[in-house]
């Protein structure tokens, strides 16, 4: 993980409210297994497509927390929180929007 060029892009964007994925962390918490936590940056068409709804109500159905927001250069930029095999299946989304 490489968390500098992300903490760069949070610092350069506008303030704006966050999108809470599932909030709390009763579903991350319940489990046995580690967790983990993975900051992500997303490109192409993500802004004015609900993308951000879609990842919130994905988070919810899998069980895993974080948060996400659009920035001003375009990209949603976010983080999942939860055990591994939870967190990878976010990366497994449609390739097509």
């Amino acid at each position: 993980m490489c968390p500098l060029p992300l903490a760069a892009a949070a610092v350069a964007a506008p303030r704006a409210p966050l999108r809470l994925l599932c909030r709390g962390l009763v579903a991350a918490m319940s489990t046995a297994q580690p967790l983990i936590s993975v900051d992500y940056e997303v490109f192409g068409r993500v802004q004015g497509v609900c993308f951000r709804m879609y990842t919130e109500d994905e988070a919810k159905k899998i069980g895993v927390v974080g948060w996400v927001k659009n920035t001003s250069k375009g990209t949603v930029t976010g983080q999942v929180q939860g055990p591994e095999d939870k967190v990878n299946s976010m990366n497994s989304a449609p390739d097509t929007w």
